[in-house]
């Protein structure tokens, strides 16, 4: 049975810190994200994922990333420039408690250290957001060709385009005939990409967030959560880095029941979504769903996030 998520079961997924927190006790974030082509992804996952109330993030640039074309700032060095409390290179002694992998990344720029290197991620033990440029890399690391099945607890975060390429990948054959990518607010389509959503996550033993005006968030074995329909301001360039960066934060916070419960990640994503939502409205100055409101960036998004988090929790 497809369930709604809601704002008072999204509250109890957003920890407040206590007096015996420190910056560990609140999740240690790794990100993976951004490229020499599209720098400002790894800012507005960074931006997010601090605003979401992460005690640490820790950003990695991609291994052998060409310089910019266009004479851009690295992302690591837009990064800084903008958050210079995080912190950069891979992780000494203590490890990150979760990974954000792939945002505003291209798997055609990719070399082989790095295809390396993300690949020993998706088959580690700390849980996993995976988006754009590092969705092709889970059918070959949980399907048997590229090692063995089982790996990191994983959030997938496909729109609707990445969606039918994994689909294809994962040798699900053709898509349903009622699968709609756009993901409108129609109840029979709502279904459709539901019990799509459950058939992929079923099939690469990971939770499938499938973003959309009404955002699918699906684990194996469980019924699919529906958030939605989300504001159409949040239909802009960037939005899904912003999400990415919101959903890492939350996924590093309870990183250790993540590990014993990964079907949990369906609805720390379903929180993620909705609080992505609550933003994007706050920004646009339509907190109350009233339909009107006023065109927003993800940088704006990204700046709301702690007034949506207030507001929720």
């Amino acid at each position: 049975m497809i369930g709604h998520w809601s704002r008072e079961r999204a509250a109890e997924w957003l920890r407040r810190p206590s007096a015996g927190d420190d910056k560990y006790r609140r999740g240690v974030l790794g990100m993976r994200t951004g490229s020499a082509q599209y720098p400002g992804a790894a800012l507005l996952g960074v931006s997010a994922a601090w605003r979401t109330g992460a005690g640490m993030v820790r950003y990695v640039p991609a291994l052998d990333d060409a310089p910019s074309p266009h004479g851009l700032p690295s992302p690591a060095a837009s990064v800084l420039a903008v958050h210079p409390e995080t912190v950069f290179g891979e992780p000494g002694s203590r490890p990150s408690d979760a990974w954000v992998l792939g945002s505003g990344t291209d798997p055609a720029d990719r070399s082989t250290a790095e295809r390396s290197a993300l690949l020993e991620l998706l088959r580690g033990g700390a849980p996993l957001v995976i988006d754009a440029g590092a969705l092709d890399l889970v059918a070959q690391a949980r399907s048997g060709d590229d090692g063995p099945r089982d790996g990191a607890p994983a959030i997938l975060t496909p729109h609707g385009g990445e969606f039918e390429r994994l689909w294809r990948a994962s040798g699900l054959g053709a898509l349903p005939d009622d699968w709609d990518p756009r993901g409108g607010a129609d109840g029979d389509a709502q279904r459709g990409r539901a019990e799509t959503a459950a058939r992929l996550a079923e099939r690469l033993e990971a939770t499938v967030l499938l973003k959309g005006s009404v955002t699918v968030c699906a684990a194996p074995g469980e019924a699919p959560l529906l958030v939605g329909p989300s504001t159409p301001w949040l239909a802009t360039a960037g939005t899904g880095d912003v999400l990415a960066g919101i959903l890492g934060a939350l996924v590093a916070a309870h990183a250790a029941g993540v590990r014993e419960d990964p079907a949990s990640l369906a609805r720390i994503g379903a929180t993620a979504a909705l609080l992505h939502d609550a933003a994007a409205r706050i920004a646009a100055g339509d907190p109350e769903a009233a339909g009107s409101g006023r065109p927003i960036t993800a940088l704006d998004v990204a700046g709301a996030v702690p007034a949506a988090v207030a507001a929720l929790a």
